[in-house]
C-alpha cells in the first residue's frame, strides 16, 4: 500500500484533470499522483539521476527527467511496417483529405456580444445592411469599405482563400452551406459582432496519395503504440484504482 497523500496535494494537482463534476477529477487528481510516486520509486530503484533535455521546448524538472529516463529504458515497441502504415490508411481513407478552399469577403458589425445593450444596435445595423445587399448585391465592397470594422474591408472585404480553421466555426458552417456567387440573407453572429458574408468560390478538398502521408501515420502509429506500451507498463507498477479515497 502506497503512502496515503494529502488533500492539500491532490487538490493542487485537481487543475491537471478536469472532469464532469469535483469527485472524478479528484479521483484522476489522485491516480496521476500515486502514478508518478510509483514511477519515481521505481527510478529510484534503477538508480536513475534527473538528466534533463537540453532542446525540449520547455524544460524538464529533475523527476520529469527521471521518470522520462525511466520509461525510455523500460518500454520498448516494434516498429511500423509499411503494412501497418497501409492499413491505417485504408481504415481512415477520409482523414487524408486536404481541407476545403474557400474564396469569400466579409462585413464585420463589430459588438460586445457578451451585452444586450451593444448587441441590440450591431444586429439592427447588420439587419439594415442585409436588406440593402439583398437589393444591389454589386454594392457589397462598397458597403464593406463604409461600414466594416474589420482590415480586409479597405480590400472590399475580401478575405482571399481561407480554410475553416481560418475562421469562427460559426463562418465556416455557413460558408459550407452557402452556394458560390452569393450573399447570406442574414448575418452571422460569431463573438466578434455580426458578418454578412459573400462566398465567391468553393474548392472541395481532394484526396491525398498515400505516399504523401505515409510518415505522419507511421509517427501517429509509433506514438500510439508507445502510450499503449506505456499505460501497460504503468498497471505493473501500482493497481492506482484499488487504492483510492473517498473525495472529500
Amino acid at each position: 500500500m502506497s503512502a496515503a497523500l494529502s488533500e492539500a496535494a491532490i487538490a493542487a494537482e485537481l487543475q491537471h484533470h478536469p472532469a464532469a463534476t469535483r469527485e472524478e477529477a479528484w479521483r484522476r487528481a489522485e491516480r496521476a499522483l500515486r502514478l508518478r510516486a510509483a514511477l519515481l520509486a521505481e527510478a529510484d530503484r534503477a538508480g536513475l539521476a534527473p538528466e534533463p533535455e537540453d532542446d525540449a521546448p520547455v524544460r524538464e524538472t529533475a523527476d520529469e527527467s527521471r521518470i522520462r529516463r525511466l520509461l525510455e529504458r523500460r518500454i520498448r515497441v516494434a516498429d511500423v511496417s509499411e503494412a501497418d502504415c497501409r492499413a491505417e490508411f485504408a481504415r481512415h481513407r477520409a482523414r487524408f483529405r486536404t481541407p476545403p478552399l474557400f474564396e469569400a469577403a466579409h462585413i464585420l458589425i463589430a459588438a460586445d456580444m457578451s451585452a444586450e445593450d451593444a448587441r441590440a444596435p450591431a444586429r439592427a445595423e447588420a439587419a439594415r445592411l442585409a436588406s440593402l445587399l439583398a437589393a444591389r448585391p454589386d454594392s457589397f465592397a462598397r458597403l464593406a469599405r463604409e461600414h466594416s470594422a474589420c482590415p480586409s474591408g479597405a480590400d472590399g472585404g475580401g478575405l482571399g482563400q481561407i480554410t475553416a480553421r481560418d475562421v469562427t466555426p460559426e463562418i465556416a458552417s455557413m460558408l459550407a452551406a452557402m452556394t458560390p456567387g452569393t450573399i447570406c440573407p442574414v448575418p452571422v453572429p460569431t463573438r466578434h459582432g455580426y458578418h454578412l458574408l459573400r462566398l465567391d468560390r468553393r474548392e472541395d478538398g481532394r484526396d491525398l496519395p498515400f505516399e504523401a502521408v505515409r510518415d505522419r501515420i507511421r509517427d501517429h502509429l509509433r506514438q500510439r503504440a508507445w502510450l499503449d506500451a506505456a499505460r501497460a507498463y504503468a498497471a505493473t507498477l501500482t493497481d492506482v484504482s484499488a487504492e483510492e479515497e473517498p473525495a472529500p
